[in-house]
């Protein structure tokens, strides 16, 4: 089912596949490439950009381990970059993972889009495009938290040529001992993010994670 070719590379001793990614994009060079792109490549430009710079700042901390890239091709469609540092000083395993499929939904999964709202017609296969970027970093060091974070993209033309779009995705924080200001800093750099696109949105999102994460038998919330 898929494809694959791996490239190794250490912070400040090898170079890196190529000047702003940290492989060929599943989509090639050429269609991330000038302005007025469709919105699906430049999700996946900002995807492979992010990936890029994340992965260089881990990197920095694990000198002496190899960073291990792989670019992958599914035969359905599509394909993506993963890259994983592991069993180093600062990071027990880090990985920053961008993926960009597309293919065709089966009626089923149409069926339980249209549930959640989607204005897609019933009983039909439809053609899809989904790509995004997903990373989880667990430290060494007991005392940091684990950070995961996953943003996403997804496209499905609506049968009659046309296609409907949107944005999902969340970030969270797991400390094994809890340091408050790790939490507050945390909360503070994402209501930044959010406020200075609007400032109704960091109240929204947040609420929309707390019921997400919430254990109703505990009577709390995880990470």
């Amino acid at each position: 089912l898929f494809t694959r070719g791996f490239t190794l590379f250490k912070s400040k001793k090898d170079e890196l596949p190529c000047e702003n990614y940290m492989a060929e994009p599943i989509s090639g060079y050429k269609a991330l490439e000038g302005q007025g792109l469709e919105m699906k490549f430049k999700m996946e430009k900002l995807c492979m950009t992010i990936q890029y710079k994340l992965c260089r700042e881990l990197a920095a901390f694990e000198p002496d381990v190899e960073f291990r890239v792989d670019r992958w091709e599914r035969v359905e469609g599509g394909g993506g970059v993963s890259c994983v540092v592991q069993d180093g000083k600062t990071f027990e395993k880090a990985g920053v993972n961008v993926s960009v499929v597309h293919g065709n939904l089966p009626p089923s999964a149409v069926s339980q889009m249209r549930s959640r709202g989607k204005d897609l017609p019933s009983e039909k296969s439809l053609p899809f495009y989904a790509l995004g970027i997903s990373c989880v970093i667990h430290p060494v060091n007991p005392f940091v938290p684990t950070l995961h974070f996953n943003y996403r993209y997804f496209e499905v033309d609506n049968g009659s040529g046309d296609s409907i779009w949107w944005f999902g995705g969340g970030t969270d924080l797991t400390p094994y001992y809890l340091n408050e200001s790790d939490v507050v800093h945390f909360h503070k750099t994402l209501k930044e993010a959010c406020d200075s696109s609007n400032i109704t949105l960091y109240p929204k999102f947040k609420k929309w994670c707390d019921d997400y994460f919430h254990i109703t038998h505990r009577g709390e919330r995880r990470g």
